[in-house]
This record gives C-alpha cells, sequence and structure tokens, in this order.
C-alpha cells in the first residue's frame, strides 16, 4: 500500500471509529467531528494568534497531547490545519512528538512524505466518503458542498480530484478537468445560465444513464469570470 493510500485509509478508519449517530449529509459538517475525535482523544485544542507563514502545531509528550491552530486563520483553513496536525497523530506520532506546519508542509505541491500524508489524511478525514457520494446524489453543486461541510474551497477541489482517482479511475489531469467543469457549472447555475447536474461529475460518481449535456462553453470577461453562454451541444 503506498503512502497517500495508507493514510486516507487511515483517515476512514478514523471516521467510522469517530462518527456521530445523528449525523446525515444533511446536517454534516466537518468541525463537529473534528472536535469529537479531539475529545475521544483527549488532545487539549488551543490557539494562538502565529505569524502568517505558521499554520499549527502539535506538541505530544507524558502530561498532554496539545494541538495549536493560528487564530488568524480564515474557518475553514484552521479545519484544514486541524485535520492536518491530526493526520501527524494518528499516522507519525510514533516517530516525533512534535510537530510545527508552515503554509509550505500544507502545500498540494509538498515533497515532504509526512506532510503529503498529513494532507491525504486530512482531505479524506473532512469529507469521508459516505457524505461525499450523498451530498453529490443529493444534487449539491460545489459551493453548497464547500458551505455546508465548512471545508476550503483548495481542500475541496483536491478531495473531489483524489476521489475520482480513488473510486472511478481516471487519470489526475481528467479528474481535474472534471472538478474545474464542476466548479464552473455551480457558479453558471448560481448566476442562472445552467442547471449545476449538467455536470458531467453528477453523472460519474451516480453512474446515472441518463442524457447528460456536454459541450458548453461559457462566456468570460477578461478576469476570466462566467458571464454567459458562449456555445452549447447536446450529447446523449
Amino acid at each position: 500500500m503506498n503512502l497517500i493510500k495508507k493514510a486516507t485509509y487511515a483517515a476512514e478508519k478514523v471516521y467510522k471509529q469517530n462518527q456521530l449517530p445523528n449525523m446525515n449529509p444533511d446536517n454534516y459538517r466537518c468541525d463537529i467531528l473534528l472536535l469529537n475525535i479531539l475529545c475521544n482523544e483527549d488532545i487539549y485544542l488551543d490557539s494562538r494568534a502565529f505569524k502568517k507563514d505558521l499554520c499549527g502545531m502539535l506538541i505530544l509528550d507524558e502530561d498532554e497531547k496539545t494541538l495549536v491552530y493560528n487564530s488568524n486563520q480564515s474557518q475553514t483553513r484552521r479545519n484544514f490545519t486541524i485535520g492536518h496536525e491530526l493526520g501527524h497523530y494518528f499516522l507519525h506520532r510514533e516517530k516525533k512528538s512534535q510537530f510545527r506546519d508552515r503554509t509550505k508542509d500544507i502545500l498540494d505541491n509538498t515533497i515532504n512524505e509526512f506532510e503529503m500524508q498529513a494532507n491525504a489524511f486530512a482531505s479524506q478525514l473532512l469529507l469521508p466518503n459516505f457524505f461525499l457520494y450523498n451530498l453529490i446524489g443529493n444534487g449539491y453543486h460545489f459551493y453548497q458542498i464547500y458551505r455546508q461541510t465548512q471545508i476550503s474551497k483548495q481542500a475541496l477541489y483536491w478531495r473531489l480530484v483524489n476521489y475520482l482517482i480513488d473510486i472511478h479511475k481516471l487519470e489526475k489531469l481528467l479528474a481535474e478537468k472534471i472538478v474545474k467543469e464542476f466548479q464552473d457549472f455551480s457558479i453558471a447555475s448560481m448566476k442562472n445560465l445552467v442547471h449545476h447536474k449538467w455536470s458531467p461529475i453528477y453523472a460519474l460518481i451516480l453512474n446515472n444513464t441518463h442524457p447528460i449535456r456536454t459541450g458548453i462553453e461559457f462566456a468570460r470577461d477578461s478576469r476570466g469570470e462566467i458571464i454567459g453562454i458562449k456555445s452549447m451541444k447536446f450529447v446523449t
């Protein structure tokens, strides 16, 4: 099993051990799950107004387990930081007792194996497979999922990409293309240009056999923002 698979499997296991019985896709929030895990593991949660570059710390000693996040971060960024530090706790605590994570450690292009695993763990933990599948099944678009679950847009983007790679065996470039289209359809839907469920991601994840609309090209302004539909063709 490779390092990333090991991290995502560990995250799913932690989720199943700490899931709340009354939590369902319509009320799921990752911050509630994170607090339950911290409580069950007896990890003290603290915050500090660190300089912007320092995201969080995990300190483990004989007397106490402490997780500290940067209070200057947004709520969604804090959630990812906490998930990242929990990744170190569940995956790496036998190898190190202190972790200090900066922005470069939590970027998707990090090459440090511990940080890559902690990122994969956090992404999986914040949005477990069950909730991701059911949110898509309930017709949520990208930004509805983002608001509902309280995970960052960047974390959601990569969570969806990795889901398509792991579950549907897509190549990374194709998975990214489909998720970017999902974002575009979601924006266009909020502007009443198209229905977001025309996005191919629904048919792919839900194995929907109904005709789907593809080949939509959006008109964009000078900043790249969607302002209309440039062309449309229907494929069955």
